[in-house]
């Protein structure tokens, strides 16, 4: 076999090989295929699962624990955070109106010039049940009432319009001169353990002028009005 054989030789075994080869990587591929599609077959299989009883079952479980969860938190909040009221009435007119829907703070120390809701439903009141007023003067303070206008611890109150935008401008908001009431020996000093509450409608309002309310103990200011939920075009956080 002379040199040009054997090179032509050689270039056929390697044709031979190139061509098993390129077979060998077709089977391969169509056997790849094969599987992905297979994979497929089976990830749709496991997609298309009946839905049994016992899978109704977990998801109403797992509903019915979601529920419970929220609904342990929310009475939590209820009883131990927060609570609404509904405002009945026009004694804290214009600050509130009749029917608007509030939520108060229980985690709350009486201040000067806060809304509060007290509770009147027992102890020496007349059961006027919740009421909303706003905090006059706390405990040791002395307040007084002379010709219609307020003194807390001898200087007057500023009884005008106390919203202007969001900036607040003055302490209270009266559309009547202050009745004093007589109930009172004005100047009166409020003891201590209690407050002096009116409302911002003060001609019509039942407060701490009168007997119904007098002077509120602390224990029954239930809470500081946080915010004004409805009516929404109304909605409004207290920023005291």
């Amino acid at each position: 076999m002379n040199e040009t054989e054997e090179i032509k030789e050689t270039a056929e075994v390697t044709e031979e090989i190139s061509a098993e080869t390129e077979v060998i990587g077709t089977e391969t591929a169509v056997q790849s295929a094969d599987e992905e599609k297979e994979e497929k077959k089976d990830g749709n299989t496991k997609e298309k699962k009946p839905y049994t009883l016992r899978s109704f079952i977990n998801d109403v479980c797992d509903i019915a624990e979601t529920l419970i969860i929220f609904l342990l938190v929310f009475y939590l909040a209820k009883a131990f955070l927060f609570d609404q009221a509904i405002v009945e009435g026009t004694s804290m007119v214009p600050t509130l109106e009749d029917g608007e829907k509030l939520v108060y703070s229980k985690i709350y120390t009486p201040e000067d010039n806060d809304i509060v809701i007290v509770d009147t439903s027992s102890g020496d009141y007349e059961n006027l049940g919740l009421i909303v007023k706003r905090v006059v003067a706390t405990g040791g303070q002395t307040v007084d009432i002379r010709d219609g206008i307020v003194y807390v611890d001898g200087e007057q109150l500023d009884e005008q319009v106390y919203e202007e935008g969001d900036t607040l401008t003055a302490s209270h908001f009266v559309n009547t001169l202050t009745p004093p009431r007589d109930v009172h020996q004005y100047p009166v000093t409020v003891p201590d353990g209690y407050v002096f509450v009116m409302g911002d409608n003060r001609g019509i309002s039942e407060d701490s002028r009168g007997a119904k309310v007098g002077f509120v103990p602390e224990e029954k200011v239930i809470g500081k009005v946080v915010l004004r939920y409805s009516p929404f075009k109304e909605f409004k956080i207290f920023n005291y």
